[in-house]
């Protein structure tokens, strides 16, 4: 299979190309770089966990990660002439926001247990101000049917390249960081599903809030730390 950059690989020309541009133009607007890549599978069905604020996200990680991913987009934007055929090119599909989406649930879970990548954003919106929000159940209960390895992911600096409203694209240092697998052999031993989703849910933003407090100490100065290494 073709490789590219960060041993990424796909059968699609097209998806091939546009990861270059993604790399290409996210590394020049914000240096894009990526963390922990490595622990994304290469084969077999794997769910990609990830905050979300900006609609630049699926894109950003798209460029940062090692395999073709599909993601969901809000239904509304296939509406769109262009932009429709240009989001369904590189496997967008429509989920509707603010209801139960049973369509775009199967359609997830088919893809999933077809061995495909998933990029799913469990706040179900975009943050207005970069911190993160609580997961829908509907997170929870993809993770608990899938049964496929979940990877968190925290995506830092697209709320500063593209802030919710803007009209523009500016330069800012963006980051993707893909955690290791979660465990979530507590929430399947619960009789209850709904309270295993829920679980699983809240499970996976602790996991996506850990990388955001590792990626910002790895931004802390060492004289922040109140010592000084003597020459």
């Amino acid at each position: 299979m073709p490789l590219q950059k960060f041993g990424f690989w796909t059968d699609s020309a097209l998806y091939r190309w546009t990861h270059r541009i993604a790399n290409t133009v996210f590394g020049a607007l914000g240096e894009l770089e990526p963390h922990g890549h490595e622990n994304i599978p290469r084969r077999g069905g794997v769910l990609l966990m990830c905050n979300h604020c900006s609609y630049l996200d699926p894109f950003i990680v798209g460029g940062a990660a090692t395999r073709e991913i599909h993601y969901m987009a809000r239904h509304d934007v296939f509406g769109v002439p262009i932009l429709a055929q240009f989001i369904s090119a590189l496997n967008g599909f429509p989920v509707k926001r603010g209801v139960a989406d049973v369509a775009a649930l199967r359609h997830t879970l088919s893809l999933l247990k077809s061995g495909k990548a998933v990029l799913v954003f469990p706040e179900g919106t975009r943050s207005t101000d970069g911190t993160l929000g609580k997961a829908h159940d509907g997170a929870g209960f993809i993770a608990f049917n899938a049964n496929v390895p979940t990877i968190p992911v925290y995506v830092k600096g697209s709320s500063k390249l593209f802030p919710r409203h803007a009209k523009w694209v500016r330069r800012a240092k963006l980051t993707v960081t893909f955690g290791e697998a979660l465990d979530f052999t507590a929430a399947r031993e619960l009789k209850n599903r709904r309270e295993a989703y829920r679980l699983i849910a809240e499970q996976i933003m602790q996991a996506i809030a850990a990388l955001r407090d590792r990626a910002s100490i790895s931004d802390v100065p060492i004289s922040d730390f109140g010592f000084r290494i003597s020459d």
